[in-house]
């Protein structure tokens, strides 16, 4: 596994590198599609198969005010990349001095200068470059001219439409989270720390762990209550059930997230956990007293239990 943050300087950092340009936003099932051909191709040509794709979404840099909510934040991005066969990734730090660059010289200078490619795999729909003229046109013209081979990859559709972060962004805020997986082809998930709270859970019997996510543009899917799976530190993974939420029968104004990990009794206070999620079991609720929610939150438990198995 080769992790970079900027282009390697050394010739032969790679062997005959097989390249895929992008920000994989959410490394969904299209993104997938593209990262499976880039294995293909690099296996069929005894290659190496790189990812080259940017730590800070490149929307974030030219449009500071308005920052996109993200599907995955770095190490999610790695993570993904890595369970999809590449282990080789460039990880560049988006600039404006980048964004300045037509194609022609981000190609050159970013690319063939320094990776020297054999062959590049871009998405339907790629391009890159000011005002975007680095698009397949541009690039298969430019392949025969340098003499590198160059794949087109079709979308990934879902009922005849093309599966994209957008689609995928939209369905997470509005509490789809079975349907997001369905277009991410995996679970989504968060990276979070563990942060002291009220305590309030363990006065009720269901303990719980406030996160606070990796990264603050990480898109938090809709108020309520969903069926988690919980990996602490890399290792021990635990059923669970999270609340994201104001806890409105406590008459909370702060929006925070929290999940009571099911068998589990340890401290893990600025831990980091993974949280997968599985299904939204209901909205928040507010009710009329502590005892009516533990009442539910029991009945939560038994069905997130059943979603689990």
């Amino acid at each position: 596994m080769k992790i970079f943050s900027e282009i390697p300087n050394k010739p032969g950092a790679f062997s005959n590198p097989v390249l895929t340009i992008g920000t994989f936003d959410g490394v969904h099932a299209g993104h997938q599609k593209i990262l499976q051909t880039l294995f293909i191709v690099a296996k069929e040509r005894n290659a190496d198969p790189v990812v080259l794709t940017f730590e800070t979404h490149p929307r974030k840099v030219l449009f500071p005010a308005t920052p996109p909510r993200i599907l995955t934040s770095k190490s999610e991005k790695i993570k993904a990349i890595l369970e999809n066969g590449i282990e080789n990734i460039i990880m560049l730090q988006f600039s404006k001095a980048m964004a300045n660059m037509h194609a022609d010289e981000f190609l050159h200078k970013m690319i063939i200068d320094k990776i020297g490619i054999a062959h590049l795999v871009v998405g339907y729909d790629h391009a890159f470059g000011k005002d975007r003229d680095g698009n397949f046109n541009f690039l298969n013209e430019m392949s025969k001219k340098y003499g590198f081979g160059i794949t087109r990859v079709e979308p990934r559709n879902y009922h005849s439409a093309p599966i994209s972060s957008t689609w995928i962004r939209t369905e997470i805020e509005d509490g789809n989270i079975s349907f997001a997986n369905i277009l991410l082809s995996r679970r989504y998930s968060l990276f979070g720390r563990v942060v002291k709270g009220d305590g309030r859970g363990t006065k009720l019997g269901f303990p719980t762990a406030n996160i606070i996510p990796e990264d603050a543009d990480k898109v938090i899917p809709k108020d309520g209550v969903y069926a988690v799976k919980v990996v602490i530190n890399n290792s021990i993974k635990k059923d669970g059930m999270l609340n994201i939420g104001t806890n409105p029968t406590f008459s909370n104004t702060e929006r925070t997230i929290e999940v009571n990990i099911f068998n589990f009794d340890r401290d893990i206070y600025g831990e980091t956990l993974e949280i997968d999620f599985y299904d939204r079991l209901r909205d928040e609720i507010k009710f009329d007293s502590p005892g009516f929610l533990k009442e539910q939150l029991i009945k939560d438990k038994k069905k997130a239990q059943e979603l689990l198995i």
